[in-house]
């Protein structure tokens, strides 16, 4: 749909969509195995359907015959689409004529020939065919499922397309929608995929698990500045922590959160907040500590921030505490200004 369109079911026909006469369809779906021959039932009765005066082919802009039929390379309908008015017509004429010569006939395909080739609807005949589309998907309904997956499905997590396609044919079935004409607006639609896109994205994104990193090698970062100035406190005993969620943090930012941009957006904003956070707590508790405290007061500090929670980011609910605490030492290893040890008295 576009804006102002709306979609219709089982209205005119199977789906209908108008709103926009440029882009209004008529849209009959068929689900068969068999091949799309040249006296296939499926074309010549939605032909026969759209030939009762009754219905408004003048409201449409095209009608498209949606089949999961395969088109053979040697049947008249192959290469529909791109034939002219004139070529169209030539090709149900010719159709006609070998029906015309069997010996044995299907009386229903008569009937539909008789309506259709009579000559006081040659006008109508010529409208429809002018306007007709077949729409084959030689795919597997699984296959095609998922393939709707795949494309509407790209704003939620992996893991929750499947839910998001199937709550949104539970809209399309409700009753009260159902039993209103069955139709179907842009705005009500558009409001839904906008409200359950939001469900399925918000406290659903789990953050990645900490891995156990086996491998890491403390000594080997005993020259950052975010380890310095945990010395700088005198509180060696959280430095293996704290490198090894430096180490993971920074893995996974690089590995895991640099290809998108919307992420990384999002905790370019999380970063500014854990650093406003930091300096605002260093403040306080740089005028709060008495003398001779200075030190444990730091490590107070420390845990505090280390502790604290500053929000979430992108999709994730909540933030891990690794990565949260990851992302603060990587702020002291970057920024010189941001450091644990409080400032000094003017009297010490």
């Amino acid at each position: 749909m576009e804006e102002c369109q709306s979609v219709y079911i089982e209205t005119y026909g199977d789906v209908s969509l108008l709103g926009n006469l440029s882009n209004s369809k008529q849209i009959e779906a068929k689900f068969y195995k068999k091949s799309l021959t040249n006296l296939d039932k499926n074309v010549w009765n939605t032909i026969y359907n759209w030939m009762n005066t009754d219905f408004p082919i003048d409201k449409f802009s095209s009608f498209v015959l949606f089949t999961t039929q395969k088109i053979g390379k040697d049947a008249a309908w192959a290469d529909w689409n791109n034939k002219s008015l004139k070529e169209r017509e030539e090709v149900l004429k010719k159709i006609k004529k070998s029906f015309d010569e069997q010996k044995s006939k299907s009386k229903q395909l008569k009937k539909c020939m008789d309506v259709i080739f009579d000559t006081e609807n040659k006008t109508r005949l010529s409208k429809i065919i002018e306007k007709l589309y077949i729409d084959s998907i030689n795919i597997d309904a699984e296959t095609y499922r998922k393939s709707i997956y795949d494309r509407y499905g790209k704003g939620v997590p992996k893991t929750k397309k499947e839910r998001f396609i199937d709550t949104l044919m539970g809209y399309i079935l409700r009753p009260e929608i159902v039993n209103r004409n069955w139709e179907i607006s842009y705005e009500s639609f558009s409001k839904e995929v906008e409200d359950v896109t939001k469900q399925m994205v918000e406290c659903t994104t789990i953050f990645p698990a900490k891995l156990k990193l086996t491998d890491i090698k403390p000594e080997e970062y005993e020259d950052n500045m975010f380890v310095k100035k945990i010395q700088d406190i005198e509180y060696d005993e959280v430095i293996d922590d704290a490198i090894d969620d430096y180490i993971y943090t920074a893995n996974l930012i690089v590995h895991d959160m640099q290809e998108s941009e919307t992420i990384k957006k999002s905790l370019s904003k999380y970063e500014d907040n854990i650093e406003n956070n930091f300096r605002a707590k260093y403040r306080k508790a740089s005028r709060n500590y008495n003398e001779g405290e200075r030190i444990a007061r730091s490590q107070d500090l420390y845990d505090d921030v280390i502790s604290s929670n500053d929000g979430a980011f992108h999709s994730y609910s909540t933030v891990d505490s690794y990565f949260h605490n990851g992302m603060i030492h990587i702020l002291t290893d970057e920024k010189d200004d941001l450091v644990w040890l409080l400032n000094k008295k003017t009297n010490e």
